[in-house]
């Protein structure tokens, strides 16, 4: 099967519905894929918001660890230098997904920003080597 994964990205101010807002945008638009996971920065794994986020959609969370963002960072498509500089990469949602979706992942929807601009989204899905 192959992996879909939504890279989830945000600040800690965001609610759950600021994350959920962006994984529906995300979902909608990666049709007609069907992601099977978050993903997203191993830090950010027991925010509340994500967790309720999680449950609402029905999605697992994966722990995506510096290195392997770090790792995926070559194959973004967008970067925020503000992110860059407090995370060490310019997109945690599309790092997140990438890595999660794992090395021959390609983006099918680079980031996505909530409404109230505090959560982010990218779809990755697993490219499999011919």
């Amino acid at each position: 099967m192959t992996a879909v994964v939504i890279g989830i990205g945000f600040r800690s101010a965001a609610s759950a519905s600021s994350i959920i807002d962006v994984i529906e945008t995300a979902r909608r638009t990666a049709a007609p894929h069907q992601p099977s996971a978050l993903a997203t920065a191993a830090d950010k794994v027991a925010h509340n918001g994500l967790r309720e986020a999680a449950t609402a959609t029905a999605l697992p969370v994966l722990l995506v660890e510096a290195t392997a963002l770090d790792q995926a960072a070559a194959r973004i498509t967008t970067s925020s230098a503000i992110v860059a500089h407090h995370r060490g990469v310019g997109s945690v949602c599309e790092a997140a997904a990438l890595a999660a979706a794992g090395p021959t992942a390609r983006l099918i929807v680079s980031r996505l920003i909530s409404q109230d601009r505090l959560a982010t989204a990218a779809v990755a899905i697993e490219e499999p080597l011919p």
